[in-house]
């Protein structure tokens, strides 16, 4: 299915990356180990196109190996096999990886799978076709033609999985502050990590004078407040430990320590689990709240269910992450349409592999 600038891919779909790897009677190669790996395993069994190799970059074996395959480097599969099927199983925004990247994409077929952070739901053509049109509202919603051709190009993406698509439409993390307002004063950071995203804000907001910066994984929270301690801030910043959500309640958190957790009500035995307190963003927000960032692992929905009377009464700019699960990308862009319609939304990715830091920018410009 080609790209077209500013287009969606045709309805309904029939072919997916999915069906072009069952088909292919070349053998497929898994590029990376770890959580990505795993589903990719689970996935491909579905298919019935098992890995003939696990590998690893050149310089990076040790000897080692993964559910059962001796991890060999690229050099190895390309010595032991003329053609074959190449899948990555991790992520990067690193720009010396993706060039490597674009470089075994010039040599190899190469598919980049999306899959889905948080949820279960993978974005192949069932998924595409059963959620058509509100994936065309959510095109119709964005309000510029960069947001447009950056949707379209996410969308055939996560179809096909060519890397081509990842390089059509992305932007500058610059590019994201230039439609934010100049005069922010009080921000919530919804999922603050270990405080990378407060410095972000000051470096191109320094006038701001409070931020609130929420997060739930207790050791991303004490580097979070060490940061907070330690350095000279120019502004108030408030750490709070806990996970927003659409209540104020206790909850679960599956910490792993890194950007790959998430957020429930219930216990999920896939990673270490901890008891966190959830909170809305109605609850902690007390004065005027002019921006407010939502990067909360999956549970973007419920934050912003829990920012209700805070965006009703103050309008502020929101910036929320939109590439956790399957159906963020379009699902997302229609609940603010239809919950604050005031709003304008524009969407913006900045450079990774695969198809994350997707931001919606929802800014009150009436």
């Amino acid at each position: 299915m080609p790209y077209f600038k500013n287009r969606l891919p045709e309805y309904p779909v029939t072919e997916d990356m999915w069906d072009k790897i069952a088909k292919d009677p070349r053998p497929v190669m898994v590029y990376g180990m770890g959580n990505g790996a795993d589903k990719l395993f689970a996935r491909l069994e579905k298919y019935g196109r098992m890995p003939s190799e696990v590998f690893a970059s050149d310089g990076f074996v040790r000897g080692h190996t993964y559910r059962g395959y001796k991890v060999i480097s690229l050099s190895d599969v390309r010595a032991k096999y003329d053609d074959f099927i190449i899948l990555l199983s991790f992520a990067s925004n690193r720009s010396e990886v993706m060039e490597m990247i674009k470089d075994i994409d010039s040599k190899n077929t190469l598919f980049i799978p999306d899959m889905p952070v948080a949820g279960e739901e993978y974005f192949d053509k069932n998924f595409y076709n059963a959620h058509y049109s509100e994936i065309c509202e959510a095109y119709g919603a964005l309000c510029d033609e960069e947001s447009k051709n950056a949707f379209s190009s996410i969308i055939n993406y996560k179809l096909f999985g060519e890397l081509k698509y990842l390089l059509q439409c992305y932007s500058d993390v610059s590019d994201i502050y230039n439609l934010l307002k100049e005069d922010i004063t009080c921000a919530v950071d919804a999922g603050a990590y270990n405080g990378d995203t407060v410095r972000e804000l000051l470096s191109y907001r320094p006038q701001t004078k409070r931020i609130i910066a929420i997060e739930p994984d207790r050791r991303n929270f004490k580097k979070l407040s060490k940061y907070v301690d330690e350095a000279e801030l120019s502004c108030e910043v408030i750490p709070i430990n806990a996970a927003v959500y659409s209540s104020d309640s206790a909850g679960h958190f599956s910490g792993s320590g890194n950007r790959n957790s998430s957020i429930s009500s219930t216990v999920s035995y896939e990673s270490r689990d901890e008891d966190v307190k959830l909170v809305r963003i109605d609850s902690v927000s007390d004065s005027n709240v002019d921006y407010i960032k939502y990067d909360v692992e999956g549970a973007e929905h419920e934050a912003l269910i829990g920012s209700r009377e805070t965006i009703e009464k103050y309008k502020p700019d929101l910036l929320v992450s939109a590439y956790h699960r399957s159906e963020d990308v379009f699902s997302l862009i229609n609940y603010l349409k239809k919950e604050h319609p005031f709003y304008s939304i524009y969407m913006r990715r900045t450079l990774c592999f695969p198809a994350w830091e997707i931001a919606l920018i929802a800014i009150n410009e009436k």
